[in-house]
């Protein structure tokens, strides 16, 4: 009987389908957005990518429209909390389309305080995620939906505050607003259902050791330099992130020895200056492309 095709839902346009294709490319998908493709089949894995918003993907996994989904644990939060007798859960998360939602004020205001916002006014595209903030902090306050445009809310005398994704926070100066409260950090999540079948969870299984395998190499490199023998503790040291190193010995030398290793962190300008400053040498720093572990 011939496989069905896995079903995976993502953003169609924006951040976070930027992000989701280029981590699923790094895993052989060949995935490329198109204003007018709503549907991409793939041959790695059987898939079929369903290209939608991103506020539809969790009701798409939800009712089995899809199998899958990426979507920012903000999407899938709110989602949630307007269905408690929701079905899903989260697979993976995934390292990337980091934000938070945090309640922001006017930067020269009266509010100061989360318990100032009693009695006031906010504006939110989130309203579920604001409503259970408000409701475990015992604050009284009034939710203004918006879709868009938020950070007005306040400048316009339609809210006295806003709740909204902040990412660098570059929107809220250009506002005159400050933030005010975190409710949560968010980032891009695998979504399934509690349900799905033992095909389905082994199917993304498979999916997933491919992007945790290109998630571990994101950050990571492979460094190969030469050094004295003594200072091998030094180094590992000095490498964020350092395993054991594999030590080689050098051909026509007692004390300098071959070191390479993979570091599990960044690898900056000022970490091979003091590489450099403990007698390494011949340093060569690499990417890598995929990292099992």
């Amino acid at each position: 009987m011939q496989q069905q095709r896995l079903r995976i839902a993502l953003q169609k346009s924006g951040k976070l389908s930027e992000g989701s294709f280029e981590l699923l490319n790094k895993c052989s998908f060949k995935l490329r957005a198109s204003k007018n493709h709503y549907l991409i089949q793939s041959n790695e894995l059987n898939t079929s990518f369903l290209l939608i918003r991103d506020d539809d993907i969790p009701g798409f996994v939800d009712s089995d429209a899809s199998d899958i989904g990426i979507v920012g644990e903000n999407g899938y939060f709110e989602y949630i909390l307007e269905n408690p007798q929701h079905n899903l859960e989260v697979v993976a998360k995934l390292k990337f389309a980091y934000c938070r939602l945090s309640i922001a004020v006017p930067q020269d205001g009266d509010i100061k305080t989360i318990a100032d916002l009693n009695g006031k006014t906010i504006a939110t595209s989130y309203p579920e995620s604001l409503r259970d903030f408000l409701n475990k902090n015992n604050i009284d306050a009034k939710i203004l939906v918006m879709h868009g445009s938020v950070e007005l809310a306040p400048k316009i005398a339609i809210a006295d505050a806003i709740c909204d994704l902040v990412s660098t926070g570059a929107t809220l100066k250009e506002n005159a607003l400050v933030e005010l409260k975190v409710i949560f950090e968010s980032e891009a999540v695998l979504i399934g259902r509690k349900n799905a079948s033992s095909e389905i969870r082994e199917r993304t299984q498979e999916l997933v050791f491919r992007l945790q395998s290109v998630i571990n190499a994101k950050d990571s490199k492979y460094i190969m330099l030469h050094i004295d023998k003594d200072q091998i503790e030094q180094l590992q040291k000095l490498l964020p992130g350092c395993e054991s190193p594999t030590v080689l010995p050098l051909h026509g030398s007692d004390n300098k020895v071959a070191v390479h290793v993979v570091s599990k962190e960044g690898v900056f300008w000022d970490t091979i200056a003091k590489l450099k400053s403990i007698g390494a040498s011949s340093i060569l720093v690499l990417p890598i492309e995929k990292m099992m572990e």
